[in-house]
């Protein structure tokens, strides 16, 4: 793995393949790593050789790297799994407000992902079909889930003759259990956390011999941020011609905050990537306070993680509800509220991702109007 993160390093800052892959026939003899590390990173191509490795740079935009951000024009797709992966990018759209001179705010819309509304679309189709890819040939597919993540392999199992069973912690908001109900999925209720509920369903599946993904330790959940919600951030921002300077992502397995530090730290590192997670004390769905000592196993990290109250991030999603008509998830309002919140903000534009949309939580949203219009 370690050599293969320092492949796809490599290929980030260079921009570019500098020796073609060894091959005899159809089998890879030398150069596995770059191999591998194209195929990661999203790139359709991959240079040749016959017999040894030839020298000569190939820019990785030759290679087919921005292939996978885009989608067919028309949008006709002959399945939910290719709806699913080839209906690239999700939008980014600019979000009016005051703030700062100079300043622009961009939310990426991340609940036009098609089954579960949310970013873990990407997450579930990277980690399933890491698991299936593996050669198990389980017919079950087992995982512990607050809502999104298990939504999206429910549904990814309906559509792939799969059986699955989601834990669901008792702390689940109603969109979640509603939903998988709903997919056919097995809802088991376990736990007041995901975390409370993993081992005993990870001994089940072991007993089942039902597939496992674990988004929480699968290094392909923050590696199909790297090979497309990254990059396509990098698209669009150039598509526009951005003077990006910083891009916020709230963290709860820390799966794409971790996958988009991978991506700019050694593509951009001029662009500051924020870390968002709640304030001790807060509950805020889909994120959770980080232990940065047991992040990803890799050295890349957000410049810096701000600290964001329930409070602060419903207010947030309410404001940019009120004056843009777009109603982000909470996780949503706590990403740009913790943008807010950071010290340094140069002039030019900001990226927030939005995991998913504010529907799912009205009963949230409403109890913090009563509450803000009841207190003195």
């Amino acid at each position: 793995m370690e050599a293969l993160l320092n492949s796809m390093r490599r290929l980030l800052r260079q921009g570019s393949m500098e020796k073609s892959i060894a091959v005899a026939g159809s089998r890879v003899v030398e150069g596995h790593d770059d191999y591998w590390a194209l195929r990661r990173l999203g790139c359709s191509l991959a240079p040749v050789s016959e017999g040894a490795r030839e020298e000569g740079p190939v820019p990785l935009d030759a290679l087919g790297f921005y292939d996978n951000v885009k989608a067919p024009e028309l949008r006709v797709y002959r399945d939910v799994v290719e709806l699913l992966t080839a209906d690239r990018p999700t939008p980014l759209v600019m979000i009016k407000g005051d703030w700062g001179k100079g300043v622009r705010v961009w939310a990426k819309l991340e609940w036009y992902n098609p089954l579960s509304l949310s970013i873990k679309d990407r997450t579930a189709f990277s980690i399933l079909s890491e698991a299936l890819a593996g050669g198990q040939g389980a017919k079950a597919v087992y995982e512990v889930s607050s809502s999104n993540t298990g939504v999206a392999l429910a549904a990814l199992s309906a559509a792939m003759g799969l059986r699955a069973r989601i834990y669901v912690p008792t702390t689940a908001e109603g969109f979640g259990p509603a939903m998988l109900k709903i997919l056919g999925a097995e809802v088991v209720t376990r736990g007041s956390s995901t975390v409370e509920a993993l081992p005993s369903a990870m001994k089940e599946a072991e007993v089942d011999g039902a597939i496992m993904p674990n988004q929480f330790t699968n290094i392909a959940n923050p590696l199909v941020h790297v090979a497309a919600t990254a990059k396509e951030i990098e698209a669009q921002a150039n598509f526009l011609g951005l003077k990006l300077r910083g891009v916020a992502a709230s963290m709860g397995t820390g799966g794409h905050a971790a996958g988009i530090s991978f991506y700019f730290k050694n593509r951009r590192p001029d662009v500051r990537v924020i870390g968002v997670q709640p304030a001790e004390g807060s509950h805020i769905p889909g994120i959770r306070r980080q232990d940065i000592s047991k992040w990803w196993p890799f050295p890349e990290r957000p410049d810096v993680i701000v600290d964001v109250t329930e409070e602060e991030a419903m207010e947030t999603a309410i404001s940019v509800a009120r004056s843009n008509g777009l109603l982000f998830g909470v996780s949503g309002g706590a990403a740009l509220a913790g943008l807010l919140k950071i010290s340094g903000v140069e002039e030019g534009d900001y990226i927030v991702v939005v995991p998913d949309h504010g529907i799912k939580y009205l009963e949230r949203y409403l109890a913090e109007l009563e509450r803000s219009v009841s207190s003195p």
